[in-house]
């Protein structure tokens, strides 16, 4: 099926250290050796099973890899060793992002500059504008969209079903569209 947006031909995102690729069933494993014993984290990520699994990565993988779902495995680039994932869905106007980095690999910038490149191409792709929540007690992860250029928009309450039900939580956006003044 031919379509007229760009495609990634390659399936991979390139940045300074890492490289993020599709992510695929086999990286279950890795999610599990992340994940697997840190309910804390866990519990930061809206929709994973706690306790993470291999059946409850699987599942995690099966829902991000559908046809509205741009979702790639964070792998450092000088070792290839999986450290987290990040992505976007949803309607395109404003998809929402969602990462994560294992705890072993957290304070080394890695989530800022994953979402950084995921934010190059989604304007590449033309997306006008990202979305993104965080919880409230999670103010490391709403640094990391401060510093890629989301900006708080305040508190929102959304029902999610595996964090127990109605939750509070940071809204945060970025507008694509805006141009870079040194590139007018």
């Amino acid at each position: 099926m031919l379509s007229n947006e760009p495609t990634n031909p390659n399936n991979h995102i390139f940045t300074k250290r890492l490289c993020l690729r599709l992510l695929k069933p086999s990286d279950a494993a890795d999610i599990v050796r992340l994940l697997g014993n840190d309910g804390e984290a866990v519990q930061m990520l809206e929709s994973i099973s706690d306790p993470v699994t291999e059946e409850a990565a699987l599942d995690w993988i099966d829902r991000r890899t559908g046809p509205d779902q741009h979702v790639f495995a964070i792998l450092l680039k000088s070792s290839g060793e999986f450290i987290g994932a990040i992505g976007f869905g949803g309607a395109k106007e404003m998809p929402y992002v969602g990462y994560w980095i294992g705890r072993l690999h957290w304070n080394h910038g890695y989530a800022t500059e994953a979402v950084m490149g995921l934010i190059d191409y989604a304007r590449w792709l033309g997306i006008p504008a990202l979305q993104a929540d965080t919880f409230p007690n999670n103010p490391s992860s709403a640094r990391v969209l401060a510093k890629a250029g989301f900006v708080n928009i305040g508190r929102i309450q959304l029902n999610l079903p595996m964090r127990g039900g109605m939750r509070e939580l940071e809204h945060h956006e970025i507008n694509l569209a805006i141009e870079n003044s040194e590139c007018s």
